[in-house]
């Protein structure tokens, strides 16, 4: 009787320990690479290892070492000129052939110049041809991780545009050159929009693109240039990182069970490989989250395990920074949002109904979508976010609804509550700007300039009153306000919230702030982000957040 008692304590004392670390996420990336061998780091929260891994057979084992000696492969040296050329023209993505032949870079449209220009430079003639078109909003092209790709045999080059209101790829024929112009042909695929691209040899291609059913799936494809014939190699996969091409196989990273790790494809097998990682599990549950269109935006559902229709439950809208970002699938592809991911997936085992939103100016649905939010900040993107919360009220039995997000997505959060204090239970914003008006007046130029057509001035001072929180402050009544801050924010300045934080309690609100000194704009110390998992918990009145501490 004593030994069962002693094993039942063990198994509560087990089960506790699991709880207690259910506040996790596990990334991983490519670090260097050398032959066969691939450094793989894994971070998590507070905590990082390294592993060497076989890509052949992708065994791994736990090391110390930083790098493998990875070394340049650019044999050609830049000549001084065309580094001088770049910079008076202010370009950049510089990008190299081979055998250093051919060159191309990018100059991005800014306020004065509202025309982005592609450049292909014949290194041996010194030859310039050039492509251009007009931007008017973010250069979001700009944005992207990469711009150009040369052929292994410098016949083609292949270069992303979204001209037609999508990332798309289009082919250049080198050879065909002339005019000083550029002549290019839209390599036509089933992706919606395309982030990264690789050539294996001048006839095959692989990018990652997202799927026009499911905006949040992205998956790495490949072209037969010959036959131009498109198929699917893995899905859920980054868009935030890169291809590589190691040996016969290409490294990328794909959706794991807590966050995002790296896989292989070998290109003569055509088999999909899984490294073998000691304690990270690559399964993926895509039940617990599911894709929904609200009008023209998407978003994701997260419900609890069991639903049951008749019984009430409160629902949190998470809205993501940026405006430029993407809501996530199960996980996001940047670590930081991870984190948010991890404590929103938390919510969700407490019976709270998460919906992430991917309101106007979001990532992922075409270039017209992105730009919608110019303009309109602080009232078409609340008009997205009262959307929604008829989307959860029409299709669930919610009572009590939160608002929570970071940076941009903390200031709607902020904005759609002074707008519609009766709608919403209480706010949770992290690192969010409280006033537009004072922010860009500090900062003089800012890419957020876009958004309201320049700087504060007698022009657009409406726009500036419509996107203020502090005017409406007197709609609020006693709804529950946390505002979280880093103290070291070199993004969204810590006085933002002490203003807006001070004009709350002037008022006489239910507000509280939280600093954490020695954060920046993304959250970093393990200690900091449990804390900060345990206030969003009890912000919609979850008691119990054992489980944010990881």
């Amino acid at each position: 009787m004593i030994k069962l008692k002693c094993i039942f304590i063990i198994i509560i004392i087990l089960a506790s320990t699991r709880t207690a670390m259910a506040l996790d996420i596990q990334y991983g990336s490519i670090r260097d690479y050398k032959n066969s061998s691939v450094l793989i780091e894994y971070y998590g929260l507070g905590k990082k290892t390294n592993y060497i891994c076989n890509i052949l057979n992708s065994k791994c084992i736990p090391t110390k070492k930083m790098n493998l000696g990875i070394k340049n492969n650019i044999s050609t040296a830049i000549n001084p000129s065309i580094i001088k050329e770049m910079e008076d023209k202010k370009a950049n993505r510089l990008t190299i052939s081979k055998s250093g032949g051919w060159i191309a870079y990018y100059i991005k449209a800014d306020g004065k110049n509202n025309e982005r220009t592609y450049t292909i430079k014949n290194i041996k003639d010194n030859k310039n041809y050039t492509t251009s078109s007009s931007v008017t909003y973010w250069d979001l092209v700009n944005e992207q991780m990469k711009v150009f790709e040369f052929s292994p045999d410098e016949k083609t080059l292949i270069y992303l545009d979204d001209k037609d209101g999508f990332a798309s790829i289009y082919k250049v024929n080198l050879d065909s050159l002339q005019n000083e112009k550029i002549e290019s042909i839209k390599i036509r695929s089933e992706a919606l929009n395309i982030s990264d691209f690789i050539y294996t040899d001048p006839d095959n291609l692989y990018y990652v693109g997202n799927s026009k059913e499911n905006p949040y799936k992205w998956s790495l494809y490949h072209m037969d240039l010959r036959t131009e014939k498109e198929s699917v190699i893995e899905s859920y996969v980054s868009y935030l990182d890169r291809i590589i091409k190691i040996n016969n196989s290409l490294v990328f990273n794909r959706l794991q069970s807590k966050g995002y790790g790296p896989e292989a494809y070998n290109l003569k097998t055509k088999k999909i490989n899984t490294f073998k990682i000691p304690n990270i599990s690559t399964k993926i549950n895509t039940k617990s989250e599911q894709y929904i269109k609200i009008d023209d935006m998407n978003a994701v559902v997260m419900t609890p395990s069991v639903y049951n229709p008749k019984k009430t439950y409160k629902a949190l809208i998470w809205l993501h920074g940026g405006p430029l970002r993407q809501a996530s699938y199960i996980y996001h592809p940047y670590h930081s949002y991870g984190i948010y991911d991890s404590m929103l997936k938390l919510l969700q085992k407490n019976n709270v109904i998460v919906l992430k939103l991917d309101y106007r100016g979001s990532l992922g649905s075409g270039r017209n979508y992105s730009e919608k939010i110019k303009g309109s900040v602080g009232s078409g993107d609340i008009e997205d976010v009262m959307k929604t919360v008829s989307y959860l009220k029409n299709n669930y039995n919610v009572g009590d609804i939160y608002l929570s997000g970071n940076s941009y997505g903390g200031y709607m959060s902020l904005k759609a509550l002074v707008e519609h204090p009766e709608t919403f239970k209480g706010v949770f914003s992290m690192n969010g700007v409280t006033d537009w008006e004072s922010l860009l007046k500090a900062m003089k130029t800012s890419i957020f300039n876009t958004e309201f057509g320049g700087a504060p001035s007698t022009i657009n001072q409406d726009l500036y009153n419509q996107a203020s929180i502090i005017n409406k402050i007197g709609n609020l009544g006693n709804q529950r306000i946390e505002i979280i801050q880093g103290g070291s924010d070199r993004t969204i300045p810590p006085w933002q919230s002490v203003l807006l934080y001070k004009k709350l309690k002037e008022a006489g609100k239910n507000v509280n702030l939280v600093t954490y000194s020695k954060e920046d704009h993304v959250f970093k110390e393990k200690k900091n982000i449990g804390d900060i998992c345990s206030r969003l918990l009890k912000s919609v009145g979850i008691k119990n957040t054992k489980e944010c501490k990881n």
